[in-house]
């Protein structure tokens, strides 16, 4: 994977981590500003809750099937082939969220399009059909 691979979001996110583990591995104690989650404003890092690694039990090639509530973006109920979970990504989200890779499969279910989504922790546990 190289950069052009990533969102400005994501960029943004991976600078703000590498940043916060030199300013701890240094001592400093002084941490770069963050943003909270659906505010403008920065708040100091401190205040910034610690990020949090989403934990679900997904390898590639299971199938799951996401209502439209259960991820950003949406456009309707969702079929999608797991390639990869992002971990490193889904740090941000408090462990509600996190970004799968996948293959989109169409109502013929025929494999369509490549695709990442930002999906909803608690909708892949809730036993959603895999596979």
């Amino acid at each position: 994977m190289n950069t052009f691979d990533l969102s400005p979001a994501q960029i943004r996110n991976r600078l703000i981590l590498r940043a916060r583990r030199a300013a701890l591995a240094t001592g400093t104690g002084r941490q770069p500003l963050a943003r909270s989650h659906g505010h403008a404003e920065a708040v100091p890092a401190a205040v910034a809750r610690v990020p949090v690694v989403p934990c679900v039990s997904l390898a590639p090639g299971d199938v799951v099937q996401l209502a439209e509530s259960d991820y950003r973006y949406a456009e309707g109920p969702l079929r999608l082939r797991i390639v990869r979970v992002r971990p490193d990504l889904s740090e941000w989200y408090d462990g509600e969220w996190v970004w799968l890779e996948g293959v989109e499969i169409g109502p013929d279910d025929q494999d369509a399009a490549f695709r990442p989504v930002l999906a909803r922790v608690a909708a892949l546990r809730q036993g959603h059909p895999n596979g």
